[in-house]
């Protein structure tokens, strides 16, 4: 967990004694490959840090067709918003989850509770800025910029942004899955990387 320590220490400093306690919060679990870590329709109760391995999050249609929202891996960024899997609305809301979380291949995650978090996030305000700071960065700030994207970038800008964010994305996941990402068929998604001169 020392990436999550560091990643944490942008916003305040945490001792030894500190860190400590955090990692006892923490279960490390292992999922099999296509194994589903979260169905739809049930309230989300726990955070997932990924240690190692790829996974989404996605949400289906009412003909029964899925829509990736979000897609979990580690690239080069220490304190990436998609290396925690989570839906924030549902647990305080108290409402059913819209979102499915699956593996994509076999992953590693440490696993805390939502209500362990917030009386972690509680105890002062420090922890309470970290709280702040943790919402914005993983929650606020990826939803505005996602709803943004969708609403306003065609796809070939989409896609550029996507690259530019995260350029090794196509050696993690498939090409089918980062095309529902971005909103478009596989085949459109093909057409843009053949226009690019990247290839398949």
């Amino acid at each position: 967990m020392d990436r999550l320590r560091i990643a944490l220490q942008k916003f305040v400093e945490i001792n030894d004694q500190e860190w400590s306690y955090i990692q006892n919060q923490f279960t490390l679990k292992t999922f099999d490959k296509k194994q589903t870590i979260h169905y739809s329709g049930d309230v989300f109760r726990q955070v997932y840090y990924l240690k190692s391995g790829v996974a989404r999050s996605y949400f289906m249609d009412l003909s029964g067709k899925d829509y990736t929202w979000q897609l979990y891996f580690r690239d080069n960024e220490i304190f990436g918003y998609n290396h925690f899997l989570e839906d924030s609305v549902s647990h305080y809301t108290n409402e059913p989850s819209l979102l499915t979380f699956e593996t994509l291949t076999s992953a590693e995650f440490y696993v805390i509770g939502v209500e362990q978090l917030d009386k972690m996030f509680n105890y002062g305000k420090k922890w309470e800025y970290l709280a702040r700071m943790y919402k914005l960065r993983h929650f606020f700030i990826p939803m505005y910029q996602r709803s943004l994207s969708i609403i306003t970038e065609d796809a070939q800008t989409r896609y550029i942004r996507l690259l530019k964010e995260h350029p090794n994305i196509f050696k993690k996941v498939k090409l089918h899955h980062i095309a529902s990402y971005l909103g478009i068929a596989p085949q459109t998604l093909s057409k843009i990387r053949k226009k690019m001169n990247l290839g398949e």
